[in-house]
């Protein structure tokens, strides 16, 4: 009865091989298409992420330009608040920021922490910043090229992506350029720092507390200097490696630098 009708050509295992190539092809499609999707979707999603925090940046990155534009004149408790606000609204951006953003983001939180630092070591005494080397050096790093552009393309980001154009995108102590002011040190004998002098002690403090920050734990100096130069030594490795690990590497961190923090436990609170 079956005689008529032309059968598929038969595998070893009996399957119609007719039969399977659609059905290969139609997996491989979807799969791609999924992937495709996946990647748009953790795309939007660190958009949607940075975007929620650019009002915010506005606002921190125009009290900054305030600030530097007469600092002398804000009361300690006032710039106090002006950088530490600049300092936890880069954290929030470095963490939605994609790995292309990010090298930017750095840039930013390092400078911005470290100039924080400095201001912090002089008590929040704006009328002293002048007169700091440590202040003057992170002026200084401010005002370089490679910052510059950090904070212009943020503020491009944030234009063409946000819907909101950005008040003061490029901040920087003013009259501080390529050469270091004359500072007025009491002590004479103290040598100044040479022009783009980094303070790579004073960036690894920084980046220590600012990370730390964010689980609302007190740490030493000495501990933010464990946690900041163990960090910046392990974003010299794969990048993608460290995106993936991120959360387990910084428990590690916390655990040698003896910074009691439950990064798991803190995450699921949040």
């Amino acid at each position: 009865m079956l005689s008529g009708l032309r059968q598929l050509p038969q595998t070893n295992n009996g399957y119609a091989m007719k039969a399977k190539r659609p059905l290969r092809s139609t997996m491989v499609f979807l799969i791609g298409l999924m992937s495709i999707s996946l990647v748009g979707c953790a795309t939007n999603a660190e958009r949607d992420a940075l975007c929620a925090q650019s009002d915010r940046w506005n606002s921190a990155s125009t009290q900054v330009a305030l600030a530097l534009d007469d600092i002398g004149k804000f009361q300690p408790e006032r710039l106090q608040e002006i950088f530490e606000e600049v300092v936890r609204t880069l954290i929030l951006i470095n963490e939605s920021a994609s790995r292309d953003l990010r090298v930017d983001t750095e840039v930013l939180l390092n400078t911005f922490g470290a100039l924080s630092d400095a201001l912090g070591e002089i008590d929040w005494e704006g009328d002293l910043a002048q007169k700091d080397s440590a202040v003057i050096s992170a002026g200084v790093r401010l005002a370089s090229s490679e910052v510059q552009q950090a904070q212009a393309n943020l503020a491009t980001y944030i234009v063409e992506n946000c819907d909101l154009e950005i008040d003061s995108p490029v901040n920087k102590f003013p009259n501080v350029g390529t050469t270091l002011p004359d500072p007025i040190i009491q002590d004479e004998t103290i040598e100044l720092p040479p022009v783009g002098y980094d303070n790579d002690e004073s960036v690894a403090r920084a980046f220590g507390f600012v990370v730390v920050e964010r689980f609302g734990v007190a740490i030493t100096n000495e501990q933010a200097d464990c946690v900041g130069v163990a960090l910046i030594a392990a974003n010299s490795n794969d990048s993608k490696v460290v995106d993936e690990t991120y959360w387990q590497m910084l428990q590690l961190i916390f655990d040698s630098c003896d910074v009691k923090i439950d990064v798991a436990k803190a995450l699921e609170n949040e």
